[in-house]
């Protein structure tokens, strides 16, 4: 048969493709760099907040940050990860239900709320970063004695369980599920993060811990190494092997000390960054970024990117959520310092 346009109609009603031909491919879709701001997002959470016609989907009142490299044509903020700020009003639930894709929270503003994972319970405080490991019922609550909303982001890696076609979750059969585990149970386990249990009790590979900002910030200043790309920086483990938070996503607390320029550089994998707290900039790939307290930028996969803090006299504070344990388990990972980058746009 000769390799003709016949042939390649016949390869292509047969369900092939050459490969050595690169025409006839869906556009590549990528991620690139973007900040939301909290202003925006914060008025248009709240606006849903007053719309009582959104009462009955309490658990579903949250505002998902899409990468606009995306095109509408898939969900996500990172091509692994998604990111959303959701928002709680006083006496509200959200109903308990679970999910294959693994969840943090991360509390941006507000209190006297709580979540209840897999049957323990914890209150949540501002800065405090809340796993949900993977099919763990989970719902939430906000006890009502104050008259504040509560707003977290949440970081799902729901993109990657959507592409791999895993089997999906289900809702509790009724709308809270009933507490059967003390408060700290979790942390009990593994003796604060300072010991384990050695008798016979299996325990799932993660568990739904809290970690507190209190806790996390004062290690921080503890520490004395430093990173020349990211200032002081400390990840968020699992004591039960002293792994990554989650299996597939990696949570990180940073501060920049005041003034404080970071070196360039880029990775083989994605970050989403949540301003704690702070004033300064991020150049991502030529794209200068100022952000705030409580904004949210992304630095995408293979970006160069450097950070700075514009504070005279105090640490800017970042979380970070990133996709570097999937970039690892496949042993990708790689790293390149660069000069410092040209400014090319500012957003």
């Amino acid at each position: 048969m000769a390799v003709d346009d016949a042939y390649y109609r016949k390869v292509a009603e047969s369900s092939l493709k050459p490969v050595w031909s690169r025409e006839g491919g869906p556009p590549r879709r990528k991620a690139v760099p973007h900040i939301w701001r909290w202003e925006l997002m914060e008025s248009m959470i709240r606006a849903a907040a007053e719309d009582d016609g959104l009462d009955e989907i309490g658990h579903r009142r949250a505002l998902s940050m899409v990468n606009p490299g995306f095109n509408g044509l898939q969900h996500g903020t990172i091509s692994t990860t998604s990111a959303a700020i959701q928002l709680i009003k006083p006496g509200e639930v959200a109903t308990a239900h679970r999910h294959p894709a693994a969840a943090l929270r991360f509390i941006m503003v507000g209190s006297d709320a709580y979540t209840i994972v897999d049957g323990e319970k914890a209150y949540m405080e501002e800065g405090d970063l809340v796993l949900t490991p993977t099919m763990m019922y989970h719902d939430h609550a906000h006890a009502g004695m104050t008259n504040d909303d509560m707003i977290w982001m949440d970081v799902l890696e729901s993109p990657l369980s959507t592409f791999l076609e895993v089997l999906p979750g289900d809702d509790y059969p009724e709308d809270v599920q009933p507490i059967t585990k003390p408060a700290g149970y979790s942390a009990s386990v593994v003796g604060g993060g300072l010991m384990r249990s050695l008798g016979d009790q299996e325990l799932p590979r993660t568990l739904p811990l809290s970690y507190k900002m209190a806790d996390a910030y004062r290690a921080l200043l503890e520490s004395t190494v430093e990173s020349p790309f990211d200032g002081v920086i400390m990840e968020y483990i699992n004591p039960l092997n002293n792994g990554h938070a989650l299996p597939t996503i990696q949570c990180a607390l940073q501060r920049l000390r005041p003034g404080e320029h970071t070196r360039n550089h880029r990775h083989n994998h994605g970050t989403v960054y949540n301003v704690h707290r702070g004033h300064g900039f991020s150049i991502v790939d030529g794209v200068k970024m100022e952000w705030n307290t409580h904004d949210v930028f992304c630095v995408p996969p293979g970006s160069w990117h450097e950070h700075a803090n514009l504070e005279a006299d105090t640490d800017a504070v970042l979380f970070s959520v990133g996709d570097f344990p999937i970039v690892e388990a496949a042993d990708w990972v790689r790293e390149e310092e660069g000069a410092p980058q040209e400014v090319l746009e500012v957003r």
